[in-house]
Order: structure tokens, then C-alpha cells, then sequence
């Protein structure tokens, strides 16, 4: 684990770059150019699923600022990340996702192969030879690796292997079984706040008592833990806290029904949670109203899940109750937070909306454990350019869209002087330092 500091105080930072307050990492355009000079072609990130380039000849564009990469899948069944420009006058090669034979220009119809090499110039002969070689013309690449079922990118051909980036956080992962996990789903919209608060909001649970206030019925948020690793950092429920009251309220006035059914109703509305262990849950609701004292809800509902998935072919008895009910929470630097729950589990990501550094592109992977030699299902895809459009977040996320505007807003107001960080607050001021060491070199 590492220690935080404050981004301003690194003088290494001030040597090389603008005096920047917090708050104008979310307001400055300034401030966004130099992310976009020294922090995206720099990080390794998550570009796509493998489920959306499954079979060769498939492709996705992946966008991070105004820069596109084409992730296709060769005929060898090989993953590529090609910079998505034509090599003649630099027009973009493809848009969206789709499957293709080859990668044609839309404009002059130069053409080149799903592994980037050169596969046609039209009238070659009107051009200088040396200029049009296989060489000279092949579609520059990023570096790609696949981890956990996720394509990652990095533009930065001296980057260090993704496991070296990972670090700490890869295997911490992993032991939730994340990467034999499959994407049923990516559900994406346009939300009106920076990409770096639309993070925040998902790599602490501090905010609860005031955004997520009914959360404290079945969330005992005094007892969270909060550690940085590196670049990344964690945060989790403590071990019991999950399924009981917040200590910040009255306990006498909740009983267990109350408890499971706002565990029930939050949770399962962000899939957190999946159908059949709800069904199961909520079909045995008085039963919990006669378990012995000792037995907490969140106790009975862990072993519901655990019968369960056993009954799906799933095996989950070697986690406790408390990674079945709410797991590790990783925050992959710099725009990545996955909360970790076995047998199913999300995966958030955050980036500009473009060139719009006050707008940021909000993507959750659903992922599922499938037994072996069960029927997987076709990975859907859903964009709303207004979260408004549809009821589907549920409650949690529909929360945080709610309050990131006004948040964005109220960072711009000069009234406000920073951050005042604690100890809940880690994992956000990790996130700055580390930006700030990127925008340093």
C-alpha cells in the first residue's frame, strides 16, 4: 500500500505545469489537454470486451478523447489495436462495431488487412513507390493485451506489461473469478460532469449518508475500509456490515424484512445481485423474520446464494458471506472501478465525452459466471444519450446521475477552495496524485 499526498504539493508537478487547483481538473480545458497530451496515450486501458470482437474479421472502435483505435480480431483469431486513420489523408477507417473482411478507406478506397498490413492502394502508379511500401503505409498499432476477459490498450510503445500495471490489484481480482466471468452486457449514456467525478463517485462509500441514504438500512457504512495499492486502489464493506443498519441510525425502528427488502430492492435494480437470487430471497421473506438472533440477514442471504448458484452448476463455497454479499471494490487507474462479487460482478467505465472535458461517457460491463457447457448468450449493447431516457439504472446509479451535474456545477464556483481529503477520501486523492505524476513527466 502507498501513502496520498496532495497533487499541488508534488513539486515535480509545479516545475513542469500550470499551478492547477483541484477543482480546475474538472473545469480547466487546459487541464484536459494536458490529460490528453500525457495521461490517455500513456495508461494502459480498457478498450473493449473480447465478446465484442469474437470471431475474426470482428471489429470496435474504442474512443478516448479525439483519439480512435480499432480493436479487430485477425483471421488467426489474434487481437490487434489499430490507430483508426488512413494512411493517405488520415481518414477514419471505421466506426461503431461490426464484422469485415478488411479495413477499407470510405473515401479513396485504400484498403488494408485486419492485422493492419497493406492490402491495396488504388493507382499505385500515381505515387511515389518508396511512399506507398507495405512498410511504409502499415497501420500503426498500440499495444493490446487481454486480461480478465477485457481488451486493454496502451499507445505508448515502451509501456510495462499489463500484469507489472496491474500489480497488486490483477490477482485481487482474479480471486473473485472475474476472469472467467462473461459480458451479458454494456450499457452506456452521456453524463453532464467531468470523467474524473464521475469516478470518484464510484471509488468510495463515504457519499452513502448523503447520496445513498437509503442504503443505511441494510449498509453499515461506519465500518468501511479504504487502501491504496500503487496506482489503484480498494475499498470494501467490512466483514459483517453487510445486511445489517448503519450504526448512524436507529435500529430499533428496522427489522429484518426491512433490511432484506432494501437489500433486495437497491442491489438487484443495479444487478449487482442476479434474478434468481432474488426470486429465491424474496420467496423466503418471513422466513427470515424467524431466524435465531444470531443469524444475521446478510449470513442467510449469502448461503441463499451459495445454493443457488450450486443449483445453476455454479460452485461459490469457497468465499465467505461477505464476497458473496459485497466484495472487493478496485479502482483500476486511471478510469476503471470493478466491485467485485463472486458469481456475478460490474465493471465501470469513465472517459471524456470527446473533446467536451465537462461531459464524461459512463459504460457498465455486466459480467456472469456460466456453468461449463451452458448456452452463452449473445453480448447486448445500449446507449442512451440521455440517462433520462430509460429507468434501467435503478435506484443507486440513478442517484449518483442525479447529483454529478450539480456536483460539476459546484466545483466551478469560486467560493470553492478544494478539497478537504480524509481518510474515507483515499482512493480519490490516490487518483490525483497519480494523474499528477503523469502530467509531470
Amino acid at each position: 500500500m502507498t501513502s496520498t499526498a496532495e497533487p499541488r504539493t508534488n513539486p515535480e508537478y509545479r516545475s513542469k505545469n500550470k499551478e492547477f487547483g483541484i477543482s480546475e481538473r474538472y473545469t480547466s480545458a487546459e487541464f484536459a489537454r494536458l490529460e490528453n497530451e500525457k495521461l490517455w496515450p500513456k495508461v494502459w486501458q480498457v478498450a473493449c470486451r473480447v465478446e465484442e470482437v469474437p470471431n475474426p474479421g470482428d471489429y470496435c472502435e474504442y474512443t478516448i478523447a479525439d483519439e480512435t483505435i480499432l480493436i479487430t480480431r485477425t483471421r488467426e483469431g489474434d487481437v490487434k489495436a489499430l490507430f483508426n486513420a488512413c494512411q493517405h489523408r488520415g481518414m477514419r477507417l471505421k466506426e461503431g462495431r461490426g464484422s469485415c473482411s478488411e479495413i477499407r478507406c470510405p473515401s479513396h478506397s485504400w484498403c488494408w488487412n485486419l492485422d493492419g498490413s497493406l492490402n491495396e492502394v488504388i493507382d499505385p502508379q500515381d505515387f511515389d513507390p518508396e511512399a506507398i511500401s507495405p512498410d511504409a503505409l502499415r497501420l500503426p498499432e498500440c499495444k493490446v493485451e487481454v486480461w480478465a476477459g477485457f481488451v486493454f490498450i496502451n499507445m505508448d510503445p515502451d509501456a510495462v506489461p499489463l500484469t507489472e500495471y496491474l500489480g497488486e490489484a490483477g490477482p485481487r481480482v482474479e480471486n473473485f473469478g472475474v476472469h472467467k466471468m462473461v459480458c451479458t452486457r454494456l450499457r452506456s449514456t452521456v453524463i453532464k460532469a467531468n470523467w474524473k467525478l464521475c469516478h470518484e463517485a464510484f471509488i468510495e462509500t463515504y457519499h452513502a449518508i448523503g447520496t445513498h441514504p437509503q442504503s443505511l438500512r441494510y449498509l453499515d457504512d461506519t465500518g468501511m475500509i479504504f487502501e491504496q495499492y500503487g496506482d489503484h486502489g480498494m475499498h470494501r464493506i467490512a466483514p459483517g456490515h453487510m445486511g445489517k443498519p448503519s450504526a448512524r441510525l436507529d435500529g430499533d425502528d428496522i427489522d429484518r424484512r426491512d433490511v432484506l427488502m432494501a437489500l433486495m430492492g437497491d442491489l438487484a435494480e443495479f444487478d449487482f445481485y442476479n434474478e434468481e437470487d432474488v426470486a429465491q430471497a424474496n420467496a423466503l421473506i418471513e422466513t427470515v423474520m424467524d431466524l435465531p438472533e444470531e443469524v444475521t440477514v446478510g449470513t442467510f442471504f449469502a448461503g441463499l446464494r451459495r445454493q443457488q448458484a450450486e443449483a445453476e452448476g455454479v460452485d461459490l463455497s469457497v468465499y465467505s458471506d461477505a464476497d458473496l454479499l459485497a466484495g472487493e471494490l478496485w479502482n483500476i487507474f486511471p478510469n476503471v472501478t470493478i466491485p467485485c462479487n463472486a458469481g456475478n460482478a460490474l465493471t465501470l467505465r469513465f472517459r471524456p465525452n470527446g473533446l467536451n472535458h465537462e461531459e464524461c461517457i459512463f459504460d457498465i460491463f455486466y459480467l456472469k459466471v456460466f456453468p461449463e457447457g451452458a448456452t452463452i448468450p449473445p453480448m447486448e449493447h445500449e446507449f442512451y444519450p440521455d440517462w433520462q431516457e430509460t429507468k434501467v439504472w435503478g435506484t443507486i446509479v440513478t442517484q449518483d446521475f442525479t447529483n454529478l451535474p450539480k456536483w460539476q456545477a459546484g466545483v466551478h464556483s469560486r467560493g470553492y477552495r478544494g478539497p478537504v481529503w480524509g481518510r474515507p477520501d483515499g482512493n480519490v486523492s490516490n487518483l490525483h496524485r497519480v494523474i499528477s505524476e503523469y502530467l509531470a513527466q
